[in-house]
């Protein structure tokens, strides 16, 4: 199997783009009151099955707002507890733009084609049932100046994503 450039996940085109924040209820006003996102779609105390960290194992909750800026999606996410990318980037830089989030079909190929380049994973899990939203974050932040997120949609998700793009929730 061929080795995929990370940079060629760029150039497909992203999802999301991520914002660590302290307090998700006035990162959704700021967002919907300054910058225009309509509305957010919250997601409390996010329970994330099969997580890592920095090659172990994972332990971390978190509270995530998905919105949407015409076809780009905002995340935010509160760090709540456990050991965490976010929570590093929030003691280290305080809130801010995290991570840009890509939409793939196969997993464990761009975990690989990531690996493969230097970039490896850094944090990853699965959300929902089986197969559920799985995810996986890769250490390009001195590459391109942001964490890129690989993001695997199940069917159900899909559909949520489309409905809250809609503003139908």
């Amino acid at each position: 199997m061929a080795v995929t450039s990370p940079y060629a996940y760029i150039a497909a085109g992203h999802h999301q783009i991520a914002f660590v924040v302290k307090d998700l209820t006035a990162a959704e006003r700021f967002f919907t009151d300054t910058l225009g996102v309509p509305r957010f779609f919250r997601f409390n105390d996010v329970k994330v099955y099969e997580a890592t960290y920095r090659g172990g194992p994972g332990d971390f909750h978190i509270h995530i707002a998905l919105g949407y800026a015409g076809d780009s999606q905002i995340e935010l996410i509160q760090h709540l507890s456990g050991r965490s990318i976010y929570k590093e980037f929030l003691d280290k830089r305080g809130e801010g733009l995290h991570h840009l989030g890509f939409i793939v079909p196969d997993h464990e190929k761009v975990i690989a084609d990531f690996t493969a380049n230097g970039f490896p994973v850094i944090q990853s899990g699965r959300i929902g049932n089986n197969p559920g939203v799985r995810f996986a974050y890769f250490d390009t932040e001195a590459a391109i100046g942001a964490i890129m997120e690989s993001i695997v949609l199940d069917e159900d998700t899909r559909k949520l994503f489309d409905r809250v793009k809609r503003g139908d929730f």
